[in-house]
């Protein structure tokens, strides 16, 4: 049975409320309180006995503002006079009376009114029945005065006509909602702010920029972003945004009158080539909402759509990196000579990344306990452009499981430019092994002069790169510390182009809790094996690499529910452009999880997802990069350092499993097979990929013999384990970890530069790299070729567990074959300039109002 309440307390105000009942009737259950009842479409029986009340049923009372629309299009002119244990009704009804002198028998009064009133009528399904009814009282139960009663009757046809209208009014509400909104952010009509309310919030939305000079937030809504700058000027503010694939930039220039105190916003744009200043635009994209200046500062608020329309002038806000540059003037832009400092170029007073979409989890950390692990006065020297430097750290004093929530960067003025990342990875190894490398200042990792067990660290904790300022993790999941005999390795990569001499202590502040979260939350890497095989060509526009995480890997580690993505950090280097995690179930691929077209390498903040992300076992994750080499003239490879190659993805989930990371490579044979190249003079091709693997010294020679390789896609044999130890015990570590530095160009290159080709003959007395060297890499078609070879074809893939071991065989795939994802049209990504994304929105939702007061006027009608 549908039913429909309305409730009035002792100061008869009116809560509405709506509920669906299985059976019975709704029942009083506070004698102080007055309701409305509204039965169904289904005949209601009307009982006299009061020992019946006990088998109503109670329906709950959320508000729900539809309510007042149905006490509107059901109201009748049918009038009863209660007291509080007897009712009279008048009309075609004859004044039938009910006189109940059991106490809190009103609501069976009520009723039975009604129902005698109907059955005057006509409308009644007989007597003592009750069909469509609502009963309305103005005054509360408690007063021994009489109270007005309107029961109301109307015919099933009417009855139906109106709430078939009215559900046409709810859909048209829903379709402009729909339009201009999503559930999830609201839109920022509904947010209903006020001007002094965007001015005063201590803290608004997500911090963009935070200075002594500027400081700028930014709020998401489904249909708008909106800014809130706060300069320490009584002049103008300038900020532009910056699309690298476009020709311009997107200026926005804001000040305060310093005579009227009005507000004031114009959206400019400039030429990145030419360093002009900025000109205004034809349409006006951005809308001063608010703004206030005082003898030192400035505030105002703005707003504009994610996509203006204005494809020419402005640029396209959405899930990408955003880059922004801000500057500012002491005066007001009265004429042209005050804006010189808008020039695109030196003049800008700063920049910085963000991300306009996506939430970010910043909750109060008074209430956690903090660990600071951070690096003791490292001396970094002027010798060392790359430097990878790994210290221990035991847990933080605790005596049971723990949960980590989040952590915040710890970083030198000095040498927070030198810091290109910092993970903390979790050891493998008990007291015994660990406790010993506690008080060293640490040691260039994994190197020689790292110790054994160090190399057992590669489950990763927390992971920061450059621009990030830290991440915490929703309310739900915490990753475990299990106790105070746990010890933790931070591995920093400094990156000292200039071969500065400083001394550094960075690190990172970890909060934790002994409140435990329903979840056990783990991060694990996954994308390509850093190898040299990793190449990209030079002077492209896009090249693009892919990797496979396996399905026989997460067949065999994922529970059988699945682990949920939370957040993803993507990693790569300088010529990185585009990266993406890609997600395959049963040759179909499904939605992205991670996507950022305008990488930038100076920010690399991990993205939360607005909805989890579910990968079951036998599903496939595929990483993918696009470069841009124009600017190289040489080949750039997969490395370490910064001036080389990655595509990575670290990817926080839960619940934790085992895997450390999933990795893959091309394998060695395909790799070279793809240039041409058949066998090398003094190695044969087992030889040249035992190298590679660091399965066998790269000194040891054998007689040259034709290897052939074939490609499984087959589980692979999991009780051989003597195979699974031999490949466990091998230091193929280097393909997941860093060699220490000191590095030149060449380095990493020399293996190629090693290898003599010496079939076919036509490229024979060349090294494999003066065959690199000497490709004409500038034929678009031999690069493409080149490209598909390399991602469509074959993958061999390292399923890594947490204790340094490999859960699998390493195997090869090739590269599945699946359908590719397509991203279904939503409304809200509509190009509509900002004043007409709300007056179109406005107008659908006027014209369901008309509706439902075309439903109103029917009903009276009748």
């Amino acid at each position: 049975m549908f039913s429909f309440e309305y409730h009035t307390n002792e100061n008869s105000v009116l809560v509405a409320a709506l509920s669906f009942a299985t059976s019975g009737f709704l029942h009083m259950m506070d004698s102080s309180s007055t309701y409305i009842i509204f039965t169904g479409w289904k005949p209601l029986p009307i009982t006299r006995n009061a020992s019946n009340d006990t088998a109503a049923v109670i329906a709950p009372r959320p508000a729900v503002p539809v309510s007042i629309i149905l006490l509107l299009l059901f109201g009748s002119r049918q009038e009863t006079m209660c007291s509080r244990d007897f009712c009279r009704t008048g009309g075609k009804g004859g004044g039938k009376s009910f006189d109940y002198s059991a106490g809190g028998a009103m609501t069976r009064g009520y009723t039975a009114a009604a129902a005698s009133a109907w059955t005057a009528r006509g409308y009644g399904g007989g007597p003592g029945q009750v069909f469509g009814s609502i009963i309305i009282t103005a005054a509360p139960l408690n007063q021994s005065a009489s109270q007005y009663v309107r029961a109301v009757a109307m015919p099933r046809t009417c009855m139906l006509l109106s709430l078939l209208l009215l559900l046409l009014s709810c859909a048209a509400c829903a379709r402009a909602a729909a339009a201009a909104t999503v559930v999830s952010p609201p839109s920022f009509r509904s947010a209903n702010l006020s001007a002094a309310g965007l001015l005063s919030t201590a803290k608004y939305g997500k911090t963009v920029l935070t200075g002594d000079e500027i400081t700028v937030a930014a709020q998401e809504y489904a249909d708008c972003l909106v800014f809130r700058v706060q300069a320490r000027t009584r002049g103008y503010v300038a900020l532009g945004f910056v699309d690298p694939f476009a020709t311009s930039v997107d200026v926005l220039l804001a000040w305060v009158d310093d005579d009227t105190d009005t507000g004031h916003v114009m959206d400019m744009h400039g030429k990145t080539e030419t360093g002009l200043t900025p000109e205004k635009d034809v349409s006006q994209d951005y809308e001063l909402l608010a703004s206030f200046q005082n003898g030192s500062h400035i505030s105002v608020v703005f707003r504009r759509a994610w996509d203006t329309c204005d494809a020419h002038d402005d640029v396209v806000f959405g899930t990408d990196t955003m880059r922004m540059f801000w500057t500012m003037s002491d005066r007001d832009p009265i004429d042209r000579q005050y804006t010189d400092a808008l020039k695109l170029g030196s003049s800008w007073k700063g920049t910085q990344s963000f991300h306009p979409k996506g939430s970010k989890f910043k909750p109060n950390t008074d209430y956690y306990k903090r660990w600071d692990v951070t690096m003791d006065n490292l001396r970094i020297k002027d010798d060392v452009d790359t430097l990878y430097w790994c210290k221990i750290f035991r847990a933080p004093k605790i005596f049971k499981k723990n949960h980590i929530v989040g952590f915040v960067p710890l970083l030198n003025d000095e040498t927070k430019r030198l810091v290109h990342h910092m993970i903390l990875y979790e050891c493998y190894g008990g007291p015994d092994k660990m406790e010993q490398y506690v008080t060293l200042k640490g040691a260039q990792c994994y190197g020689q002069g790292m110790p054994d067990e160090w190399n057992k660290c590669v489950s990763p904790v927390v992971t920061w790169a450059m621009g990030s300022d830290g991440q915490f993790l929703p309310d739900h999941i915490g990753v475990p510390i299990e106790g105070r005999e746990v010890y933790y390795m931070l591995e920093v990569h400094y990156d000292n182009p200039t071969l500065k001499k400083v001394m550094d202590n960075s690190g990172v502040r970890v909060y934790y809790t002994e409140f435990l979260r329903p979840n056990d939350a783990g991060i694990m890497a996954v994308g390509n094996a850093v190898s040299p095989m990793h190449i990209v060509p030079p002077k492209q526009l896009a090249y693009r690499t892919a990797s496979l995480c396996d399905k026989d890997c997460t067949n065999v580690i994922f529970p059988e529910r699945g682990i949920k993505i939370t957040s993803v950090l993507l990693h790569a280097h300088l010529a990185s452009r585009q990266l993406k995690l890609r997600h395959v179930r049963h040759d179909q691929e499904m939605a992205i999880i991670a996507q950022d077209d305008r990488y930038d390498y100076d920010y690399q903040q991990a993205r939360e997802l607005s909805k989890e992300v579910t990968v079951f076992p036998g599903d496939e994750l595929i990483t993918e990069c696009v470069y841009n080499t124009v600017d190289r003239p040489q080949l750039t490879h997969g490395g370490y350092s910064a001036k080389k190659e990655m595509c990575l993805a670290f990817v926080t989930y839960y619940p934790r499993t085992p895997l450390a990371s999933c990795f893959s490579m091309t394998p060695v044979p395909f790799f070279f097979e793809t240039f041409g190249v058949q066998q090398f003079l003094d190695y044969n091709m087992e030889g040249v990929e035992k190298i590679f693997l660091k399965l066998a010294d790269s000194t040891t020679k054998s007689t040259p013999s034709q290897i052939t390789t074939t490609t499984t896609t087959a589980m692979p044999a999991l009780n051989n384990a003597k195979m699974l130890d031999e490949l466990n015990q091998a230091p193929y570590a280097y393909l997941m970890k860093p060699p220490s530095f000191t590095i030149d160009d060449v380095d990493e290159q020399n293996l190629f530069r090693d290898l003599e080709i010496m079939e076919p003959v036509e490229f024979q007395n060349k090294t494999f790299q003066q065959h690199l060297d000497n490709l004409p890499w500038e034929d678009s078609l031999l690069t493409k070729t080149i490209e598909r070879r390399l991602i469509n074809g074959k993958h061999m893939t390292f399923c890594r567990l947490h204790n340094d071991t490999l859960a699998l065989m390493m195997n090869t795939y090739l590269f599945p074959n699946f359908t590719a994802y397509t991203e279904p049209k939503t409304s809200n990504v509509e190009c509509v300039p900002l004043s007409n994304k709300f007056e179109n929105s406005a107008l659908t939702v006027q014209s369901s109002y008309v509706l439902i007061l075309l439903s109103i006027a029917l009903i009276y009608v009748y």
